[in-house]
């Protein structure tokens, strides 16, 4: 027996009784239903018709406002549940909605073949009912008590409100196609009627007559809606969920949020997945809300200015407090957003854009990019985060499909961060590098395999066409790539992220400014199987030596640069 829950935070109790009235009523009609008759069936039909694909929009909405919010909160606090990721995986609602549309067919058919029509309607009825009942009952004794265990009393609240309001729609939906359904049938059956009357035996006059008759039912059946119907003021709400989103879409985060608090359908459409493929988290935090780029060097100069002014005047306390008031606010900011907003939209953000956070934490971040798995552009440049930030997305299968990759200014980024990532491009079967036995703590290391004179692109097998073989990757490569003022990086790290970059031989830009550990024979190696990365766009510090394209490549960028890691320059 399914646990007790409070009935106004039971987000399965509305519908699931619905659904086990509508179970009663169908089971009714089929055991009350004469086959033989041809009227009965043409009666039972379009009840049956409307009932499963009432448990169809069911399915539909808990997948997307119960189950897929459940699988985005079971990730951010790192659980696994395979009940989760199963349900609704095996459906035989297509199949009986395909059978009762065949069905229509029968209706002038044989009473033999009506007959037999019944009997597979019935077994298909009666194994998706021996399903669907337990099945209701796994999701109140399973699902429930999760959604209990890992969501606020509120959110269950608002959860709630929400799946309800979405039957309603539905509802309403249907009323609608019905009506038009029915107004359409009422112009077809007059028209048929008038042209009968009108039909003579001379046809050259028959197309305008025919013409003028539709128009004239037209007419009629518009006049009638007046008289006889209530006109209905049409308000925002009305516009198709389309047209609403496009609208939404020119607002900025302030205004989005104003509008997600006037009602319950407006606070599910701002929150719509495709309504946020671009997002800027640390613009945000810092108070510009509106989703165009700003330059993040400017930001973290302007912040470093301020703290070294203030430094040089001897007042240490008055600096640390104004930027401990400014840290505080934007980590409440990010914690804030990922936990109410982003848990609900990450799945559809393309665009990842977290430059020039100083107090974005390695955590929060991580839970963005748990949360973002269809993540294409992520730029997390001039930001304090380490290799914490990437620990486990692999198995979370996080970051898959990146193709920019920008931590220019990220300064304690190193190889064991970059291999994290490059885990997250390549299959299981598809690592050939060996795993990380240390990190950057080990650089003088001698005899650590990172450090060797061997470049681990040496070691990968290439096959007669001198491209790499490919083992089931599914990631299409990077495309741009920044570590500009990453001075921990090595050989090691930076071949074990462009593995699957270099199997696609997708890389175009490239930017190793201030990386000086890095040495000209594995930077060759990079360059010889990346065949569109132009020289201009290639850029590495100026102490390597016997680097790619020596006449042609552009030097280190970072000279004498404060906010950017360089060799030359005394941080």
């Amino acid at each position: 027996m399914a646990p007790k829950f409070p009935d106004e935070v039971n987000v399965f109790l509305v519908p699931h009784s619905r659904m086990k009235d509508l179970v009663g009523t169908y089971m009714d009609q089929l055991s009350t239903t004469d086959f033989r008759s041809n009227g009965a069936l043409e009666h039972l039909l379009p009840l049956l018709e409307n009932t499963f694909t009432e448990f169809k929009s069911h399915e539909h909405i808990e997948n997307q406002y119960i189950m897929e919010r459940l699988k985005q909160r079971l990730k951010l606090v790192d659980v696994t549940s395979q009940s989760v990721c199963n349900c609704h995986g095996d459906s035989q609602l297509v199949e009986i909605l395909n059978l009762l549309r065949d069905g229509y067919t029968c209706t002038s058919k044989s009473i033999s073949e009506r007959i037999n029509f019944g009997s597979q309607l019935q077994k298909a009825v009666s194994e998706f009912t021996k399903q669907f009942i337990p099945h209701m009952e796994e999701e109140e004794e399973i699902f429930q008590p999760m959604l209990m265990k890992y969501f606020a009393y509120e959110e269950l609240l608002l959860l709630k409100q929400q799946v309800i309001q979405q039957h309603e729609f539905w509802k309403e939906k249907l009323l609608v196609q019905k009506e038009t359904a029915e107004n359409m049938l009422a112009l077809l059956n007059t028209v048929a009627f008038e042209v009968t009357d009108y039909r003579s035996g001379d046809d050259e006059d028959y197309q305008e007559t025919l013409q003028t008759l539709v128009e004239l039912t037209c007419e009629n059946i518009s006049k009638n809606k007046i008289v006889h119907e209530t006109i209905l003021e049409a308000s925002f709400d009305d516009l198709p969920e389309e047209m609403i989103l496009h609208i939404f879409s020119y607002l900025n985060l302030a205004d989005r949020t104003r509008c997600a608090q006037v009602n319950k359908h407006w606070n599910m459409l701002i929150y719509s997945p495709q309504l946020w493929k671009t997002i800027y988290p640390t613009n945000w935090a810092k108070g510009f809300y509106d989703f165009q780029y700003r330059d993040p060097y400017t930001l973290v100069e302007s912040e470093w200015k301020t703290k070294s002014f203030l430094d040089d005047d001897d007042d240490i306390s008055t600096a640390e407090e104004i930027l401990s008031s400014q840290a505080e606010k934007e980590i409440q900011c990010y914690e804030k957003f990922v936990l109410n907003a982003l848990v609900r939209i990450g799945e559809g953000v393309q665009c990842l854009v977290v430059a020039g956070g100083l107090h974005l934490s390695s955590t929060i971040l991580h839970s963005m990019l748990v949360l973002c798995p269809n993540i294409q552009h992520l730029d997390a440049s001039y930001t304090n985060i380490t290799d914490l930030s990437f620990k486990g997305l692999a198995l979370k299968k996080a970051c898959i499909y990146l193709e920019h990759l920008d931590l220019t200014g990220c300064r304690f980024i190193t190889d064991v961060g970059l291999e994290r990532l490059g885990n997250c491009f390549k299959s299981p079967l598809a690592r050939s590098f060996p795993s990380s036995k240390c990190g950057s703590c080990c650089q003088s290391c001698k005899n650590c395999p990172k450090y060797t004179d061997q470049m681990p692109m040496d070691n990968i097998r290439y096959g007669s066409n001198d491209s790499l073989f490919e083992n089931d990757v599914s990631s299409p490569g990077l495309v741009y790539l920044s570590l500009s003022g990453c001075t921990s990086v090595t050989d090691f790290g930076l071949g074990s992220l462009l593995e699957v970059t270099v199997q696609k031989e997708s890389l175009r830009f490239l930017d190793l400014s201030g990386c000086s550990l890095l040495s000209g024979r594995g930077l060759k190696t990079i360059a010889k199987h990346s065949s569109r990365l132009q020289p201009e766009d290639l850029y590495y510090c100026n102490r390597i030596q016997e680097g790619p394209y020596p006449e042609e490549a552009n030097g280190c960028q970072n000279l004498e640069c404060p906010l950017r890691g360089c060799c030359c320059f005394d941080q």
